[in-house]
């Protein structure tokens, strides 16, 4: 474990945000102490749609929420949407933020593609690829989420299959996923972004067994296997063995937080152990999404940096 910086549990106890402004907002990503939040607006009856999105910044909430460009985007007519998601992309000193849209007719027998990018100090979003995808992406998958690596999105479809979307060639490739493995309801398996340009990892979780499968051109190649019986059974050792599901992956195969039972427990990969870092009350039905809080090493306070004594010596 990286040595803590002076200050730093001070600053991370008043760390906060609220999604009061934008109540119904999803969490979507965090780097570097911000945090990306996204609310879809949807307007049926004139078939129109806005996605409101800001970033916030928990370790300086005083400041204001900055808010990215709305995008505004109309249905085609007679069809229907069945998947969106937002991507964020860090490129210099700066974020850009691509947004997907698929709709299929209403007989669903093909499908269309939307890609909209806000590059690094735009102010409007424009029309990056607009791609007849056919039946290839005719049911993707909102849960896992869909990955950007480099140019290319990565997107859960049918339940034993990939599809590949790259934003340079605006080719999509469909992609099967390794023997026994697929995206089920148990929340068992979810994609991670790999850190070049080759492929995405492949989380998958069964039963006591987490296997890591690394995309390499359009095969899977078996990278790691780590057994948790043992790490469970040590570290609940007055509560009964639960499945397990994932619940969140990081990037770059470094850690996984899993759910077993009433406990949320952080895995980190590379040095193969395993703690619990929550666990339920009696009054706590579910555990929701985690969304662990990113921040660039050593972090940087805003609140230091824009305190009046930070030149006195």
């Amino acid at each position: 474990m990286l040595p803590q910086p002076p200050g730093l549990d001070a600053v991370v106890r008043r760390a906060s945000f609220s999604l009061d402004t934008y109540e119904g907002a999803d969490m979507m990503e965090c780097w570097n102490g911000s945090v990306l939040t996204c609310l879809h607006v949807q307007n049926f009856n004139h078939r129109r749609s806005e996605i409101i999105s800001a970033v916030h910044s928990p370790l300086c909430s005083e400041r204001g929420i900055p808010t990215i460009p709305a995008l505004h985007h109309k249905f085609g007519e007679g069809k229907l949407c069945t998947f969106i998601q937002l991507f964020s992309k860090e490129e210099g000193d700066g974020v850009s933020y691509f947004y997907i849209r698929v709709e299929c007719d209403r007989l669903q027998t093909y499908s269309t593609v939307h890609v909209y990018v806000l590059q690094n100090g735009d102010d409007v979003w424009r029309t990056h690829l607009t791609l007849a995808s056919g039946d290839i992406l005719l049911y993707p998958r909102s849960s896992p989420k869909g990955v950007l690596v480099h140019n290319k999105i990565y997107v859960p479809c049918d339940p034993n299959e990939i599809v590949v979307l790259d934003l340079t060639t605006s080719i999509l490739l469909t992609i099967q996923l390794p023997q026994g493995v697929g995206f089920g309801l148990a929340g068992n398996t979810m994609l991670s972004r790999a850190d070049d340009s080759s492929g995405v990892y492949l989380i998958h979780a069964k039963e006591f067994q987490l296997h890591i499968w690394l995309l390499k051109g359009d095969s899977w190649l078996l990278v790691d296997t780590i057994c948790l019986r043992e790490m469970c059974a040590n570290l609940l050792e007055d509560e009964p063995i639960a499945d397990i599901r994932i619940n969140h992956v990081g990037d770059y195969n470094e850690f996984v937080f899993l759910e077993m039972g009433r406990c949320a427990l952080y895995l980190d990969i590379k040095c193969r152990t395993l703690r619990k870092v929550y666990e339920m009350t009696s009054e706590e039905q579910h555990l929701g999404d985690i969304y662990p809080f990113m921040m660039s090493w050593p972090p940087i306070f805003p609140a230091l940096v824009d305190s009046p004594t930070r030149n006195v010596t």
